[in-house]
């Protein structure tokens, strides 16, 4: 490991590096896969490059979130919200999987009146169906979690996005 890997991701994220030589040689053993043709020989093929043009877009899989086939997150968003640790860390990853970030930012959980001040322009819902599903993968995942708990972990998460949202405007 490099001492820049070890540096910002050593204590954090010591998979890295064995994760991103396992992710190169899974792309290369496919394209090599689809690259061989018959009677091309077994060493030929093994040693077949992929062009920057296979690595640089691979289409990214998706994973169906409940029964709606309309929503679905990334493959890798996926699984990093299945090994979040808690029920809250798993629905803030699904949360930013689901809606973009401009789309958290300008929504609330269901578009109810500014309880601060309720002059306040009102916000726009978060998609219910979307965040039925978000809602049901946690719990599917997460047996003894709570949907009121759940619900009030992304409302946090949400205030979250928009303080540190305010702080980056004040401080530019």
């Amino acid at each position: 490991m490099d001492s820049c890997c070890s540096k910002f991701c050593g204590p954090y994220f010591p998979d890295i590096p064995s994760l991103l030589v396992a992710v190169k040689t899974l792309v290369s053993d496919k394209i090599t896969e689809s690259s061989s043709y018959e009677g091309e020989s077994e060493y030929e093929a093994s040693v077949a490059q992929p062009s920057p043009a296979q690595l640089a877009s691979p289409k990214p899989a998706s994973v169906q979130l409940w029964n709606d086939d309309s929503t679905r997150v990334f493959a890798h968003c996926w699984e990093t919200a299945k090994a979040q640790p808690t029920v809250k860390g798993m629905a803030h990853t699904l949360l930013l999987g689901l809606f973009s970030v401009d789309v958290v930012l300008k929504s609330n959980l269901t578009g109810g009146v500014n309880k601060v001040n309720p002059f306040a322009e009102r916000r726009q819902p978060l998609d219910p169906e979307k965040l039925k599903a978000l809602l049901k993968a946690v719990v599917q995942q997460n047996p003894g979690a709570k949907i009121p708990d759940i619900r009030t972990a992304i409302n946090k998460r949400i205030c979250e996005l928009r303080h540190q949202e305010k702080k980056k405007t004040m401080n530019s």
